[in-house]
């Protein structure tokens, strides 16, 4: 027989941590939520094809059709995530507001600060950046969106967000632009009551403590050359290398440029250069934007550094999907819920454990991030 929870419904319970789910999300509530469509629509799979729309070139009419050079880029649904808990029968006895405070709110804020995380790594697909100065300042943040605009960014209204860390805070905090009326007008008033930095050169900037600290490989001379007789066609995700100092590294998220086009690319696996002549296969991405010649050059930048970032909204992707109450009522209590705009989801499970007269509660989430478009993004390196 299935237990009864009496006012402690899964339906409840699921709902105000929905609720308390969106207000948590920082980096998370500023990228794209919609390309779960495809697998609400059909209630199948754990991947999600998403097209991305051909580009043309406009030429003298009468022209040559054009071909279609589509791609698709493949979200996966691959972290199942979840905070449980258990209430003894004493605690039951609270009952609505005590609950949510004590317990719904802050696993849910565990479940969001899961997303935000994963999302925050997702630093490691962006090449591009902007060095920060010794003394942050506004020229920090007009740089950094130069290096968008430069790449043909959108820059529409409340589309793009600067994420940074508790250093570039502080010091933003006591610039006159951000702070003091005679830089910023009410606005600077309120950013010394709330500490919120608000709307800057059309950039919302907002802290975020998990922005990531990248730890680069160590490479005294990391320019080397194309080697490969035959080169690279458009389209290839590895490259072979060689010139650099020998047993030198690169890491995961470490960037570079090949000579001839101004396209960066990032590294998606860690590298060592091995042998007298320093060469090693390099995994990348994006897969390169047009052919490369055998010994074309190849110039790292190779930086410890704090990852901030100034991103367009579709730069990244977050993706939700409801998980399965097939267990309802087979001695647990389980709903789903899923927010019909954000396309966030998530599940809610009750049981009974009868020896330790526990009620165990688990919040569980089912997700995928993916960098859609490493170059709507500059790391913003302090």
């Amino acid at each position: 027989m299935a237990n009864t929870l009496g006012v402690y419904n899964p339906i409840f319970y699921a709902q105000e941590a929905l609720i308390q789910l969106e207000k948590a999300l920082g980096m998370a509530s500023r990228v794209y939520l919609g390309y779960d469509e495809e697998r609400r629509s059909f209630r199948r799979g754990e991947t999600i094809n998403i097209r991305k729309p051909s580009t043309f070139t406009a030429q003298d009419a009468p022209s040559t059709a054009q071909d279609l050079d589509t791609e698709t880029v493949a979200l996966t649904l691959s972290y199942w995530r979840e905070v449980k808990f258990k209430l003894t029968d004493k605690e039951l006895t609270f009952t609505g507001e005590r609950i949510i405070n004590d317990h719904i709110r802050p696993a849910a804020y565990a479940l969001a600060d899961d997303i935000d995380l994963k999302l925050n790594l997702e630093y490691k697909n962006i090449p591009w950046f902007h060095d920060v100065g010794a003394t942050p300042g506004v020229s920090d943040i007009t740089s950094t969106k130069q290096v968008l605009f430069d790449n043909n960014v959108p820059m529409a209204p409340g589309m793009i967000h600067f994420e940074i860390d508790g250093t570039l805070q502080n010091s933003f905090e006591q610039l006159a632009a951000f702070s003091q009326w005679q830089g910023a007008g009410p606005d600077g008033v309120s950013t010394q009551r709330t500490g919120s930095l608000g709307t800057k050169f059309g950039a919302e900037i907002f802290a975020n403590q998990n922005v990531q600290d990248h730890t680069s490989g160590v490479c005294a001379d990391s320019t080397g050359a194309i080697d490969f007789l035959a080169g690279y066609s458009k389209g290839a995700t590895t490259i072979h290398v060689d010139g650099m100092t020998q047993n030198g590294t690169w890491t995961t998220g470490d960037s570079f440029v090949i000579a001839g086009n101004t396209q960066r690319y990032v590294v998606t696996a860690d590298v060592v250069f091995v042998g007298v002549e320093g060469e090693a296969d390099i995994d990348i991405f994006p897969a390169l934007v047009q052919d490369h010649s055998d010994n074309d050059v190849v110039t790292g930048s190779v930086d410890n550094h704090t990852a901030n970032l100034m991103f367009h909204r579709n730069t990244f992707a977050l993706a939700m999907a409801p998980l399965s109450e097939m267990g309802n009522e087979l001695g647990a209590n389980i709903a789903s819920v899923q927010d019909p705009v954000t396309g966030l989801a998530l599940r809610s499970r009750l049981y009974y454990v009868g020896n330790s007269s526990e009620v165990h509660v688990a919040l569980d989430v089912l997700y995928g991030v993916k960098t859609l478009d490493p170059n709507l993004a500059c790391r913003a390196r302090n």
